[in-house]
This record gives C-alpha cells, sequence and structure tokens, in this order.
C-alpha cells in the first residue's frame, strides 16, 4: 500500500513540476516585452524620445567603461603601484594609468579585455 501511495505522489509531484516549469519558462521569455509592443511606435515618434535620443545612446555605450577602468586600477595596484588616474575610450584596445610608486611616476598601459601590461613608462 505504501509503495502505491508513494509512486502516485511522486507521479503527481513530477508531473505538477513539469507544468510549473514549462509555464513559468513562456511567461518570462527574454526579450519579450508587452508594453513595448504597444506602445514602442507612438513612443519612437514622440518629441521626448527624439530630444533625449543621442543621451539614451551614449549612456548604453558608456555603462561597462567605469568596470573596465576599476578592474584595469585594481590590477595596477595590486602589482604596488598608487593609482592616479585611469582613462578608456570605447573601442580602444588599451587602457591608460597613472600611477606613482617609490616617489616615482608612471604611465601603464595594460591591453583590453586581457588585462595583460603592455607598457611601463617612467614619466
Amino acid at each position: 500500500m505504501n509503495r502505491k501511495f508513494l509512486l502516485k505522489t511522486t507521479a503527481a509531484t513530477s508531473m505538477a513540476a513539469v507544468l510549473l516549469t514549462v509555464i513559468t519558462g513562456c511567461v518570462t521569455t527574454p526579450g519579450y516585452n508587452a508594453y513595448g509592443d504597444l506602445y514602442e511606435d507612438i513612443y519612437k515618434d514622440s518629441s521626448v524620445y527624439k530630444k533625449h535620443k543621442k543621451t539614451i545612446n551614449n549612456i548604453d555605450k558608456d555603462i561597462y567603461r567605469p568596470a573596465i577602468e576599476q578592474r584595469a586600477a585594481n590590477k595596477v595596484s595590486s602589482m604596488g603601484y598608487r593609482v592616479e588616474d585611469v582613462k578608456y575610450k570605447k573601442g580602444d584596445s588599451k587602457i591608460k594609468v597613472k600611477a606613482r610608486r617609490g616617489g616615482e611616476d608612471y604611465k601603464i598601459e595594460i591591453g583590453y579585455p586581457d588585462y595583460n601590461v603592455l607598457k611601463i613608462k617612467e614619466d
């Protein structure tokens, strides 16, 4: 009797888990936005969108820059330097870091995206 009950409970639980997974997957499909489908064309024609279009595009382009600069600064400081300034432009293959060590100023170039040190120059 216990075996039949256990088998029945396991089968029912498994079916419920499968159904819940399928339903959740359909509801949370990435890239689908119900409001975007309804209002996208109306919004893109509005004066607010056209006015701020350039700002929106620049935000998207520079979203990872602080993280890239921070990772480069961490790399240089782990080498024993005190980081003073980090510069990175989107699309550039080098990150330029100004740092100090032992009273001397250095310019360090780090490759992007591998973060390997390319050049260390005393300033």
